[in-house]
């Protein structure tokens, strides 16, 4: 039998699709409507090495120490990464609960988190280089998953799935058909797409070269970075993140000179979405702000 109450969270659930600031009210009332401590969303970008996490009952504190430091020291995650999309799992399906529970992980975190070892969960439908997730536990005292919240979560789950693609439709959509990854991905010049603090949501297979071919640009922690004039891509980059109109020195250009390769040319460029979709980063959710644009030059004709 549906409860009314249920009924309802999932109906908030969709009004947070457009509306990112329901989210965290969104988990906790489905929480509260299973009958568990907590629910969380997570997402891992193994293309850029970046974690993200909405968990509204844990404080923000631990979020983002786990955030920082803790999902890249998680054996769940690499094995997540090889579960199908919409998949229902118990934790000790990927991980057995004895195994687990002797991980520094579980030990300096989930525990003082007050998160119990039972937790469920499900891998969402991203892509390939993005492991996305819904989590379900309870506290450690009593961290069992019963039947009744087991059929529930499961219940929710195709709602979570939707959610999840209606958002990636919705942000497909409203970046400009040029900016489409597979159209991107054709070019004979490196394109990276990134937010307004340099973090990399996309990168062309041309630009994932230049990435680990000393050419003078480098990824540090999902971020990008230039080895000489840092400061300067950045600054060019944080410009597009304004809003319109722009300032005058909107975006830029500069050369860099790669021990490997020839000299580039780097260009900043803004993007802007048409729409107002809510950018959801714990389910690998992002709209980028500027395109970062890579040709190779001749010498003395690169710009500074």
């Amino acid at each position: 039998m549906v409860h009314e109450d249920f009924r309802d969270s999932i109906d908030f659930l969709y009004q947070a699709v457009l509306d990112g600031s329901l989210w965290p009210q969104a988990l906790t009332r489905l929480a509260d409507s299973i009958g568990v401590a907590h629910i969380g969303f997570a997402a891992f970008d193994h293309r850029a090495c970046r974690f993200d996490a909405l968990a509204p009952r844990i404080d923000p504190a631990m979020v983002e120490s786990y955030r920082a430091y803790w999902a890249f020291h998680d054996p769940l995650w690499p094995r997540l990464a090889a579960e199908p999309a919409g998949t229902l799992f118990p934790h000790d399906s990927i991980i057995a609960h004895d195994d687990y529970a002797v991980t520094a992980v579980y030990n300096e975190w989930f525990r003082p988190a007050k998160v119990g070892l039972s937790l469920i969960g499900a891998k969402l439908t991203a892509d390939d280089q993005i492991s996305a997730a819904v989590f379900a536990a309870n506290r450690p005292e009593n961290d069992e998953i019963d039947g009744e919240q087991m059929a529930a979560f499961k219940a929710a789950l195709p709602h979570f799935d939707r959610a999840v693609r209606i958002h990636r439709l919705l942000r497909t959509q409203d970046l400009d058909r040029d900016t489409a990854p597979d159209r991107l991905d054709k070019l004979g010049f490196g394109v990276i797409l990134v937010d307004g603090t340099a973090r990399v949501l996309f990168a062309n297979s041309w630009a994932r070269a230049l990435l680990v071919a000393g050419s003078g640009l480098t990824l540090k922690g999902g971020y990008l970075f230039s080895t000489d004039r840092a400061a300067k891509l950045h600054r060019y980059i944080a410009s597009c993140a304004g809003r319109l109109p722009p300032p005058k020195d909107f975006g830029g250009e500069i050369a860099l000179f790669g021990a490997k390769r020839r000299p580039l040319r780097v260009t900043v460029t803004p993007l802007r979405a048409r729409g107002t979709v809510a950018v959801l980063p714990w389910l690998g959710l992002r709209l980028p702000v500027a395109m970062v644009t890579i040709v190779e030059t001749h010498i003395g004709k690169a710009v500074n």
